[in-house]
């Protein structure tokens, strides 16, 4: 889980630079990160014999939807210049957090303290983040960043309800077929959203933008079996919690590579935001064993 995060966080790094630094449109470097980790999905299936096809069913094609939102609002997030990279990874990591909110409502399970300690936590970092006007004045709100924010929230946001839809047809879905079909399904829509951008610039993305876009994939589809390894050597609520390196290494990239150093209030926020998603991992696993026993 650890090389995970740290490779999801390479691929957050390298998508902000080909957006950013090299002007490339964020929904071509997405389509990219797409087809990589379709491409990495049907190979690793064809290694292990398992089919990668998945069953056309309505919840998969949900699964595969709130999946591809979730990216559209990811990567435009993490592709403006007008809001640091760790800030945009603090945000889109919000999911466990927000997964703990609605699976009670979705699949009935019970949410308990969780969200009594952890709700508060994490919103008090986002607050620290984003830095209303309405809280902090002008002099210390940052405007330019507030619907880069939001979108980083709103993607976190369709991501758990994508991860629920995922626990609903991974009973009958090799990993490999999900992650094949919601990559494609991914790759097509940003493909399409991408078309009128560069039709109207009239140019395409050089070597150096291509090779960018798939290093950013190839760390993408790599990340992603590392997680799906971890999740089947140990318990998923003993192990999420390391998915908040990705925070730290994106804030060390972005601070020592791109020259975006988080001032205390970030750091405050970063650290709230984290500390609510491992108590959720915390209190889950806690009433695992009680369940166990």
């Amino acid at each position: 889980m650890a090389l995970s995060a740290t490779l999801f966080a390479a691929m957050y790094f390298f998508a902000h630079l080909a957006s950013t630094g090299r002007n490339v449109p964020w929904t071509l470097v997405a389509a990219t990160r797409a087809a990589m980790g379709a491409l990495v999905a049907i190979a690793v299936a064809k290694m292990r014999g398992v089919p990668f096809v998945a069953k056309s069913t309505p919840k998969m094609w949900m699964r595969s939807a709130f999946g591809t939102v979730s990216m559209l609002c990811t990567f435009y997030a993490t592709g403006t210049p007008d809001l640091a990279l760790g800030d945009a990874i603090t945000l889109v990591n919000l999911a466990p957090v927000m997964l703990a909110f609605l699976a009670p409502l979705m699949l009935g399970e019970r949410s308990g303290r969780r969200m009594a300690v952890a709700i508060p936590l994490s919103l008090a970092g986002v607050i620290c983040i984003v830095r209303p006007a309405f809280i902090f004045g002008h002099e210390v709100a940052n405007a330019k960043m507030l619907i880069p924010a939001s979108v980083a929230i709103a993607g976190s946001f369709f991501g758990s309800i994508a991860m629920i839809m995922l626990r609903q047809v991974s009973d009958r879905e090799s990993p490999e077929a999900i992650a094949t079909h919601f990559s494609l399904t991914a790759a097509v829509a940003m493909l399409l959203l991408s078309i009128p951008g560069m039709w109207e610039s009239g140019t395409l993305p050089g070597v150096v933008d291509f090779g960018i876009m798939v290093v950013a994939g190839l760390c993408a589809g790599f990340a992603q079996l590392a997680m799906t390894r971890a999740y089947a050597l140990e318990l998923a609520a003993r192990v999420s919690p390391f998915s908040y390196l990705q925070v730290v290494v994106g804030a060390l990239l972005g601070a020592f590579a791109l020259s975006q150093w988080p001032d205390r209030l970030a750091i405050v926020g970063m650290l709230l935001v984290i500390a609510g998603g491992v108590f959720v991992s915390i209190v889950s696993l806690r009433e695992q064993r009680r369940r166990a026993t």
